[in-house]
């Protein structure tokens, strides 16, 4: 009988790239060189708290989110200043947005409807920010349709239940990119994954693009990838007693 230790697993992805159009080439973008610097900002009411979201494939048009709250005395923050033409002035008219507490599901949704990235016809549609998660999650959770069709939502952090801690200022500010382009990862559900010897076991992961900073992986919908379309392939990788490397590699055939 053969026992591992030391598992650990790794995705691998082929597959998953949206074939190239006009405009539509993904491009890299190196996170270190990314100015975190704003234009205009209005007066907040609150401690504002700064994301930065890049939402056109070739990583150039970067758009702000600035939370804050209505009222200073609020345990919640109910306020989303978003820099929808990417200029870098929030406190143009058109870039406030407001959400309403809902007592009986007990979270906050402040609703931005669809952006459009300037010079282009790319429309992000359904863009919208959870502030208090019903599940006591922390941080804040966003969702959009990346050009009003993949579903994409984040960001997460290790675990899924984390999501991205806004900073408490622009130059710390987390970056999200929430695209379905590109060369995408896993990222699992649970920060800790045991896979016990001898049995099977479910592993819940999500795939998508990590962003720069903690909590700011942002996952695609599952119906974006087709088993049996698109490739994905699973290696597990241990050791047995003796130190031998062992790999054994299988393709996913569904989704939940």
């Amino acid at each position: 009988m053969r026992f591992l230790t030391s598992l650990c697993w790794l995705g691998l992805v082929s597959g998953m790239t949206t074939a190239d159009e006009p405009g539509n080439t993904f491009v890299e973008v190196d996170y270190a060189k990314v100015d975190r610097s704003i234009a205009k900002e209005p007066k907040y009411v609150a401690e504002p708290r700064y994301a930065q979201f890049i939402l056109d494939p070739q990583g150039r048009f970067r758009v702000w989110a600035v939370l804050d709250k209505s009222k200073a005395d609020l345990p919640y923050y109910d306020v989303v200043y978003l820099d929808k033409n990417g200029n870098g002035d929030l406190t143009e008219p058109g870039e406030r947005f407001v959400g309403t507490y809902n007592k009986e599901l007990k979270n906050l949704t402040i609703r931005v409807g669809d952006l459009t990235v300037p010079g282009t016809k790319l429309t992000h549609t359904d863009l919208r920010f959870i502030t208090v998660e019903p599940h006591g999650y922390p941080g804040t959770w966003f969702g959009m349709k990346w050009d009003g069709k993949v579903a994409v939502d984040g960001g997460y952090g290790k675990s899924g239940e984390v999501l991205t801690a806004y900073a408490a200022s622009a130059d710390k500010a987390p970056v999200l990119r929430p695209t379905p382009l590109g060369p995408l990862s896993f990222r699992f559900w649970d920060e800790e994954v045991t896979l016990p010897i001898g049995k099977a076991s479910d592993i819940q992961f999500g795939v998508g693009n990590p962003g720069s900073g903690p909590g700011t992986f942002c996952a695609v919908s599952e119906d974006y990838l087709t088993p049996g379309k698109d490739v994905l392939v699973a290696t597990l990788i241990a050791q047995d007693q003796k130190g031998k490397e062992i790999r054994s590699r299988t393709e996913i055939k569904k989704h939940c």
